[in-house]
């Protein structure tokens, strides 16, 4: 199919709305940084300058951070955006947003080719959706690995595609597939799955060159090694064992009358996975309801808006007309084994861990998008429709995420923190101990701000796992980083050293206020106003006097 000078405009319109939504406000807005957020940042500063994350390890296979490890990729390329602007928010969300636009761009391309006649309608509107839907955006300005993740995948789907009638490209799609593996846990099991999937359903055509089959397999299994260097220490299944319901634990104490059955744990597992499974297939998850989990969603915004399910529905109507189609093959595929990962951890709707199942029921709304639209012959009618629905979609997003996500979400983002950093920062002279009992993301988040010294960070770190860097689970950090100590409050002790003591008002209460003969310096609020940390200095003389270490 040619491109014309139209087709040409309206893609750059679509890809600059992308550009936009995604870039605005980028430093500010989410207000902060979460915990994975700050140990991405931090290994990535301290890999620029130094060679090693910050326990002196060199460039590892996978990230430890509080007791779990972190898929390398985002880490390693946000070297860039750091050596360019330094340690910022900004820069941690770089990757994500230059992510979410690449996969905007490979949806336009990928559709182009199903076109039959010259024009780009379900291009331009699977490639819109994709750049404006809740999950798209929402995970596109969050550092997460998971947008790396899901625009490999996409990449890779589309060479897969493309192979079908360019051989040489399929190793080319196995290798980026196999980047994919390094950049989410989802896609380790999606990719292998999906894999085996695409050979089976297009074996003919896949055995005309069984030279370039077997190059693909084997350029896929070389992008595998890493993974199977660390298979036996622990660390590259630790992030399912915490969150997977096969324990014998999680059995006992959620399997009802299972447990008295023959086979009861069998059944238990295949009941939670079939439930699990089938909750990201419900309409009131994918179209009414956010995400549970504050920090994976917007206040009453869903993972898509409410009026796509009318598109969704009849989406699926052309999935079924156009079934023998190789595009639509391959998406049933996707969209049957992207929830696989997700159901198999006890998470109710974890949104992060199926944004390819997200892109692939956005091509689905697409499809039925592209339908209604051709149901209207007036131009007017189209452009009317479309006016309509775009202002109430960028309303409902920008309602949703820049107005109410910045002013009740942002303790979800540690803003609190970051602005205590900024009071800390001025008042150098007095050692100041925050309590990060309820916030594990204290320490590496001033390290990172701060950019504190990697090689003396490594230093105090590295001496607790040495050896064990991929079999100790130890999470307990405390971060010591020139006038501030970022621990839990040891109120035997600190109360009697001279110094500031910083913590929410469950780690300080008025009666230890009271009790420890605290004074208070100053309080810390969110955006809404709300009082979030409170500051009080310690009277030792008061305090010790009556009540002796």
């Amino acid at each position: 199919m040619r491109f014309n000078w139209k087709h040409l405009v309206i893609f750059l319109i679509i890809i600059l709305g992308a550009v936009i939504v995604r870039f605005y406000q980028l430093d500010k807005i989410p207000p902060g940084l979460i915990i994975d957020e700050a140990s991405e940042g931090y290994n990535a500063f301290s890999i620029l300058h130094t060679g090693k994350d910050r326990y002196g390890q060199s460039f590892p296979t996978l990230f430890r951070s509080f007791g779990s490890f972190q898929a390398p990729l985002y880490t390693y390329l946000s070297v860039i955006p750091i050596y360019f602007w330094g340690n910022s928010i900004f820069s941690i969300h770089f990757i994500s947003a230059v992510s979410g636009v690449v996969l905007v761009i490979t949806t336009f391309i990928l559709l182009i080719d199903f076109e039959k006649r010259r024009r780009i309608g379900l291009s331009a509107v699977a490639a819109f959706l994709v750049a404006i839907s809740p999950w798209a955006v929402f995970f596109s300005r969050i550092g997460t690995e998971a947008s790396l993740g899901v625009t490999l995948f996409a990449l890779s789907f589309l060479l897969f595609y493309l192979s079908l009638k360019r051989l040489w490209l399929f190793p080319v799609a196995t290798f980026v597939l196999g980047l994919s593996t390094h950049a989410y846990y989802s896609e380790r099991l999606i990719g292998v799955l999906f894999l085996i999937g695409f050979i089976l359903l297009f074996k003919k055509t896949l055995l005309l060159r069984k030279k370039l089959l077997i190059a693909g397999l084997m350029l896929f299994a070389l992008t595998q090694i890493p993974h199977l260097l660390i298979a036996n220490s622990g660390a590259f299944t630790r992030r399912l064992s915490q969150v997977d319901y096969f324990s014998n634990q999680f059995f006992q104490v959620n399997s009802g009358d299972l447990r008295f059955i023959p086979f009861g744990r069998f059944l238990f597992i295949i009941r939670e996975f079939l439930s699990q499974y089938l909750a990201y297939f419900s309409p009131n998850n994918l179209f009414f309801n956010p995400d549970p989990q504050g920090a994976r969603s917007m206040p009453d915004l869903s993972v898509f808006y409410s009026w796509m399910i009318i598109p969704f529905v009849f989406g699926l109507r052309s999935f079924t007309k156009n079934h023998l189609s190789p595009l639509v093959r391959i998406l049933i595929l996707l969209t049957v084994l992207a929830p696989i990962p997700a159901s198999l951890t006890k998470d109710p709707f974890c949104t992060i861990r199926t944004l390819v199942f997200f892109w692939s029921i956005t091509i689905i709304i697409a499809f039925g998008v592209n339908y209604l639209l051709n149901i209207f012959l007036s131009f007017k009618s189209k452009a009317l429709i479309i006016i309509i629905i775009v202002s109430i979609s960028l309303i409902q997003l920008y309602l949703a995420y820049f107005v109410l996500l910045k002013y009740e979400r942002s303790e979800n983002y540690g803003f609190s923190y970051l602005e205590l950093l900024k009071k800390i920062e001025i008042d150098k002279d007095r050692k100041f101990v925050v309590d990060s009992t309820r916030e594990l993301g204290t320490g590496i988040r001033f390290a990172f701000i701060k950019k504190y010294d990697p090689l003396t960070l490594q230093k105090a770190l590295g001496s607790r796992i040495v050896g064990q860097y991929y079999s100790n689970f130890e999470y307990d950090e405390p971060y010591i980083l020139d006038n501030i100590e970022a621990r839990p409050v040891i109120w035997r002790e600190d109360p009697c050293k001279k110094q500031v003591l910083v913590g929410d008002i469950i780690a300080i209460s008025n009666d230890q206020v009271k009790e420890h003969y605290l004074r208070f310096l100053f309080d810390i609020k969110n955006l809404a106003g709300d009082i979030t940390l409170k500051a009080y200095i310690t009277n030792p003389d008061a305090k010790c006097n009556l009540v002796p270490l």
